[in-house]
């Protein structure tokens, strides 16, 4: 009687552990969905410009988010940028460039039909940039080294491009970017602010920034040359994955 008893318990046990099972995994498989997740912002026409820059802060905080393997860009870290002034046997190195602002670049104008069937866009940012700045000289062994801290301000940015469209396997247009250039004009100089435990370098550094400012602007410059070459290359990678419907109104062009 005992013996029966426990292969009863036994076999109750074993039909309700199997029945949670069998559920959780069809649970678990019945929620599993392979589909993309709608992108949050409505497609524009090529010359609505107040629809695309409100479409560009939305591209931002998908970069923010890593969407489809993109990367965020601000804040943006650049390894090392280097200005050599050979006349003058004088360089300058920035090292661990920390860039804030971009995610708030403005849209200001889009261009078509440019030279060699390019189209072209406009951005005006406020970056803030930290980072160390190196100067060398020939005339002295030991560089002078400096904490840096330089705010750009309505830096105006043309980018111009080559584009095509390409029907994907899954029957979806897709828009290909090309090679970009990169132009940068600054509206004002920029300010900087220097730190260092020796009075000398930063003394050194910053008579001859005041002194020669087509060099700070060269180096923003730079600086910002390279953010926007980050967004552009989130923008190929954006339009390479995602139908050009989502997000591009080109039914009435």
């Amino acid at each position: 009687m005992l013996f029966r008893c426990i292969r009863l318990f036994a076999c109750v046990f074993c039909v309700i552990y199997c029945t949670q099972i069998c559920t959780s995994q069809y649970l678990n498989f019945d929620n599993f969905d392979t589909a993309t997740t709608a992108l949050p912002f409505p497609a524009c026409r090529s010359d609505s410009i107040e629809c695309l820059r409100r479409g560009l802060r939305t591209f931002f905080f998908l970069m923010d988010s890593e969407y489809v393997g993109m990367k965020s860009v601000d804040p943006i870290i650049l390894n090392s940028l280097t200005v050599a002034l050979p006349a003058e046997q004088l360089s300058f190195l920035m090292r661990r460039i920390n860039v804030t602002g971009a995610k708030w670049t403005k849209l200001a104008e889009r261009k078509f039909n440019l030279p060699g069937g390019k189209n072209g866009i406009r951005f005006i940012s406020d970056l803030h940039v930290t980072g160390e700045i190196t100067m060398m000289t020939a005339a002295r062994i030991d560089p002078f080294f400096a904490q840096i801290t330089i705010d750009i301000q309505d830096v105006e940015s043309n980018i111009t491009y080559a584009w095509a469209g390409q029907r994907g396997y899954d029957n979806e247009d897709y828009i290909l970017i090309g090679p970009e250039r990169v132009a940068v004009r600054n509206a004002r100089t920029p300010s900087f602010f220097l730190q260092s435990n020796l009075r000398d370098d930063t003394s050194m550094i910053e008579n001859l920034l005041l002194e020669k400012p087509a060099l700070l602007d060269h180096i923003s410059n730079e600086i910002t040359v390279s953010v926007m070459h980050a967004i552009v290359d989130n923008f190929r990678l954006f339009a390479r994955n995602i139908p050009a419907k989502h997000y591009y109104n080109y039914q009435d062009d």
